[in-house]
């Protein structure tokens, strides 16, 4: 049975062998569904030969992925993560490479990279206390009025303390990461996308 390698929209495993289990000809391509090999979820595509032969995909054996064979369009598409509007690269990065990591299921590495993403945004934030802990900073902000008292109560109900992800000898479960995930996300919405719309909004405003 022949395979394509490709990045899993699903899964999100990176050039993942997918089987193709149904095949049907249309103008000269090729319609295929086929499954991936790590999460076995279905995927469809268009596929073309460069030699223009529509050969049977089924009865192949091993990888097409070469110039021969080439995809020219998949379904679902492959979503590439992204962090709320207005947030800083460097806080940006961190909660990319946290929800990539919650993708693939790696639970320690996307609380890791949720809890350097928050630790660095209330590091850089105007006036933040130097030398604080994360909580510390975080209480500051809630006593300065820079985020509601429900964000305030929410992050004593996660596992979020920064040092915990260096030291936690335990492994992190999607029901510990899956939290985390949604209190970073809210936190920089919250901090970062809703004051850089409104100023958006004002500029537009006043030029107008």
């Amino acid at each position: 049975m022949g395979v394509f390698r490709l990045d899993c929209p699903h899964c999100s495993t990176a050039r993942v062998a997918c089987e193709v289990v149904w095949q049907s000809d249309r103008r000269g391509e090729k319609l295929i569904l086929m499954l991936c090999g790590s999460c076995r979820l279905p995927i469809t595509a268009a596929v073309r030969n460069n030699y223009g032969a529509l050969q049977d995909l089924i009865q192949l054996n091993g990888d097409l992925t070469n110039e021969q064979w080439f995809i020219r369009e998949s379904w679902p598409e492959v979503t590439k993560a992204a962090a709320p509007a207005h947030t800083p690269w460097p806080v940006a990065k961190r909660y990319i490479e946290g929800e990539e990591a919650y993708k693939r299921k790696s639970w320690n590495a996307a609380v890791a990279m949720f809890r350097s993403s928050l630790d660095i945004a209330t590091k850089t934030m105007a006036d933040a206390p130097e030398g604080a802990t994360f909580f510390k900073r975080l209480e500051w902000l809630h006593t300065n009025h820079r985020i509601t008292p429900d964000m305030w109560a929410w992050a004593d109900r996660v596992r979020i303390e920064g040092n915990e992800a260096l030291h936690d000898p335990e492994d992190f479960t999607e029901e510990e990461a899956k939290p985390l995930r949604l209190f970073t996300e809210t936190f920089l919405k919250y901090v970062f996308e809703l004051p850089g719309e409104i100023a958006t909004y004002r500029q537009d405003t006043e030029e107008a």
